[in-house]
């Protein structure tokens, strides 16, 4: 009962939903852990790893109605970020 409780605050707070091992990114409310040792994984939310420019998002890995508009970045205009990485070496 206390976990049906504490849920329903979670989302009534608007905090991200916990995301759990394999399915993270399937929900727009997931916030996903970076790799071990990824400096993107200091931010915790869109806003701040946008703002870092060594930094990509997360592709929210759920299912739309529309196409996700993602940037050279991964990010979306009209979809979630879901967390926070180091841009892939080139």
């Amino acid at each position: 009962m206390r976990h049906a409780v504490f849920f329903c605050l979670l989302l009534l707070t608007g905090a991200p939903a916990p995301a759990q091992e394999g399915f993270c990114g399937t929900d727009p409310g997931h916030w996903c852990a970076s790799p071990a040792g990824d400096p993107c994984g200091r931010h915790k939310t869109a806003e701040a790893c946008r703002a870092d420019n060594a930094c990509h998002g997360m592709r929210y890995r759920g299912t739309s109605t529309i196409a996700c508009l993602w940037d050279a970045r991964g990010f979306a205009s009209n979809c979630p970020t879901v967390g926070c990485v180091s841009a892939p070496k080139k």
